[in-house]
């Protein structure tokens, strides 16, 4: 009985080492019999727009011969994945797509593509010993400029960064609400507010909405006290009044600096956002 339990046992290991093996494939260089790649997305870093462009990796295994690269609308690649079926698709993908240099053997590829819109799928084939398909999605956050025009500083922010400098205002293409001044503090470094639900109306009877400018950092340090950050003064609960805009885009901003320990100064008057007529 001792024996047919010890004979059992390695019999159970056997077939677990080589299903393990099996499941393996590709993790040795020089062992795979089909070619197989791998897709790794990163959000892309600068001086790349994270907002429109994505980085990926595409790590191949050693049975790889070459590998193509097709970038297309999701809803196009879903469409094109029905009608022909994953076979017919792989087949798409090397005719019609990118020839990824390097791509030869056991390899890591870098990419980054650029100036997406809407909702995209990125495809891999791998060629070697058949084809095998791998693919990721990318939703861009796009957005469209509404007005260019100069920021003004007052008071603290004034002190900081000077009395004002160019500004182009956008709208988020998926959210009307949201706002944003493009590489207000450099490339990919945006300042971004909401539009509210509540509206009403000046001295003078013209229509304003009210807008709330989240928490956010700037790139910048303060002596001693660390990152400034910045939020509207009804956010960070220091005035009592409320930031707006206009219908033509013009926008006052109580803006609140801050670090961590503090508030820096009180706010004395309004920040705005002037247009170019």
């Amino acid at each position: 009985m001792k024996k047919y339990i010890y004979g059992l046992f390695f019999a159970l290991v056997s077939v677990a080492m080589f299903t393990a093996c099996s499941e393996d494939e590709g993790s040795d260089i020089g062992s795979d019999s089909q070619a197989k790649a791998t897709l790794y997305q990163y959000t892309a870093t600068e001086p790349n727009d994270a907002d429109i462009d994505t980085q990926i990796r595409i790590a191949t295994n050693s049975a790889t011969q070459s590998a193509y690269l097709l970038v297309e609308k999701t809803a196009d690649y879903e469409s094109r994945l029905t009608q022909l079926g994953e076979e017919g698709y792989k087949d798409y993908v090397v005719e019609n797509g990118e020839k990824i240099e390097g791509a030869e053997g056991a390899a890591n590829i870098d990419k980054t593509i650029k100036s997406l819109s809407g909702d995209n799928t990125i495809a891999v084939v791998a060629v070697g010993g058949g084809k095998s398909l791998a693919t990721v999605q990318f939703t861009a956050n796009s957005w469209t400029t509404v007005a260019e025009g100069t920021y003004n500083f007052n008071g603290v922010g004034a002190q900081l960064f000077g009395a004002s400098k160019p500004a182009t205002l956008q709208v988020n293409d998926a959210n009307p609400k949201l706002f944003r001044f493009k590489n207000f503090w450099g490339t990919g470094k945006h300042m971004t507010f909401n539009l509210t639900d509540n509206k009403g109306t000046d001295q003078n009877g013209l229509t304003i909405t009210l807008l709330v400018v989240p928490e956010q950092a700037t790139p910048y340090t303060y002596p001693d006290y660390g990152t400034i950050y910045y939020a509207d003064g009804l956010t960070r609960k220091s005035v009592n009044s409320p930031s707006f805009m206009y219908d033509d885009y013009y926008c006052m901003i109580l803006m609140q600096w801050y670090v961590s320990a503090s508030n820096l100064g009180q706010i004395t008057d309004y920040d705005t956002f002037e247009p170019n007529e």
